[in-house]
């Protein structure tokens, strides 16, 4: 039997909440999934950095599983796989910095509505239902069609869809948690608002917000490709899982596996995410949190 006293040694999560997780099948094949589409994009893109731009009009339109063309060739003779590599590593850097961006605002929002209440509670939380109902799509193309295309405008069009679930998620725990017992007793002892709000409130709304990011990980791919399959996501001529499938449109006929590898990677990606987002929700139930 573990000994309990070992199951606080790591202060992100015990020993044993450890070995239950990874006991998990669904999330072992969920984490090797993500974890070698991030290797790939990070690493493939270093080692062969015209991989995804070499033109071979001699190669155009291969199909898959020609020659070493894992996923064949486009219009210009690219290689796909490469491509859609370079697509994800563009889709995981703008997705993620929209997630940071977003779990800031969101953070400091909810913990200071959650935490004082009243008028700051108030002021805060009908700012965050007015985000609310403004429909996302129409907000983005909305700004980003007078925006200059690019990953900075990009990146913070979509944190505007995520921070005011981050906001509510942070504000309800924080509700609850503000009047647990050791939360009461550090008050009581002089804690300042700071160190409770970071020590003690900080690690109750690390798991819900853990999930959430990683389920709002995958939306933001979606989002991202969207938004640039209608031409106002990243600078034209980047490799992006979007612009590859909004260039192989026109040879859907003909050569279905460009607009199809890169749906293909994004469905892979995306059902990683969520088995890892889904084991980690049921950790938590088991363990009452």
């Amino acid at each position: 039997m573990t000994n309990l006293s070992s199951d606080y040694e790591l202060p992100a999560g015990s020993v044993r909440s450890w070995r239950r997780l990874t006991a998990s099948p669904m999330l072992a094949i969920g984490v090797f999934i993500f974890a070698v589409a991030v290797l790939l994009a990070i690493f493939l893109p270093i080692l062969f950095p015209e991989g995804a731009t070499r033109i071979n009009l001699a190669e155009a339109l291969r199909p898959p599983l020609t020659g070493w063309h894992l996923m064949g060739t486009d219009q210009l003779g690219r290689d796909v796989f490469m491509r859609v590599v370079a697509g994800l590593r563009v889709s995981f850097g703008i997705s993620a910095s929209a997630i940071a961006l977003a779990l800031a605002v969101g953070l400091i929002t909810g913990l200071l509505a959650g935490y004082f209440g009243g008028w700051t509670d108030t002021v805060l939380m009908r700012l965050t239902d007015i985000q609310m109902a403004l429909p996302f799509i129409v907000l983005a193309v909305a700004i980003l069609s007078v925006a200059t295309p690019g990953y900075l405008s990009l990146t913070v069009v979509l944190s505007l869809a995520a921070w005011p679930i981050y906001a509510r998620v942070v504000r309800s725990t924080t509700q609850i948690e503000r009047h647990a017992d050791h939360v009461q007793a550090a008050t009581a002892l002089g804690a300042g608002h700071g160190r409770i709000l970071v020590r003690y409130l900080g690690r109750a709304i690390f798991v819900p917000t853990l999930v959430l990011s990683i389920l709002d990980l995958a939306a933001m791919i979606i989002y991202e490709a969207t938004l640039t399959f209608i031409a106002i996501g990243v600078p034209p001529g980047t490799p992006s899982l979007g612009t590859i499938m909004a260039e192989g449109k026109n040879y859907i006929a003909t050569a279905w596996w460009i607009t199809a590898m890169p749906g293909l990677a994004m469905l892979v990606v995306i059902s990683a995410l969520n088995m890892i987002a889904i084991e980690l929700r049921k950790d938590q139930r088991m363990r009452g949190e």
